[in-house]
């Protein structure tokens, strides 16, 4: 009950932030010297994709920011980007307070973020909703107010979601 309540409170918070969302410049951007990925733990993406992606804009790996999402803050290891954060529901208090591991996040700006999921769930998009970025990535499925640019590609293509996003990324950044 005290969970159903909680949620009711995040999905009022969370419209709340989509509607400031608009708002954030994109002029300016040469290029993307940072990039943020939020991705659900069970989509279990090779993060060597994410690397390649990134070397294409030039983005080095100490400026890549990985936040996974799962049921519990477990720590994966063994991982190429150093730079991850690990986020559960727990992480969010019952009135949508955000503990500091992500708070502190937060206060960093990225030139990049990809919204790695396709469903209207409720933690990564409220916790999108709080990340400084220029231009935003994301599926189809998702929220639409969370993204600048939206994919209609089924997560499981990986390889074609990313470079579809290359290639229109890379007309952004010319046109802008």
């Amino acid at each position: 009950m005290v969970r159903i309540l909680s949620n009711y409170i995040l999905r009022y918070r969370l419209e709340k932030q989509l509607n400031s969302l608009s708002s954030v410049s994109k002029k300016n951007l040469k290029q993307f010297k940072t990039m943020i990925v939020l991705l659900p733990q069970e989509y279990e993406v090779n993060e060597q994709l994410f690397l390649s992606f990134s070397e294409e804009f030039k983005i080095s790996i100490q400026n890549i920011t990985l936040v996974v999402f799962s049921q519990n803050d477990s720590k994966a290891e063994n991982m190429m980007i150093t730079n991850r954060v690990c986020c559960s529901i727990d992480a969010v208090g019952f009135w949508g307070n955000i503990n500091q591991d992500l708070t502190s996040l937060f206060q960093d700006e990225f030139d990049l973020l990809i919204n790695y999921f396709d469903e209207q769930k409720l933690l990564p998009s409220y916790v999108s909703t709080f990340c400084k970025a220029k231009v935003r990535l994301g599926f189809s499925n998702a929220n639409h107010k969370l993204n600048d640019l939206i994919l209609a590609i089924n997560p499981k293509e990986t390889e074609l979601f990313l470079s579809n996003a290359s290639k229109y990324l890379k007309t952004i950044l010319k046109k802008v």
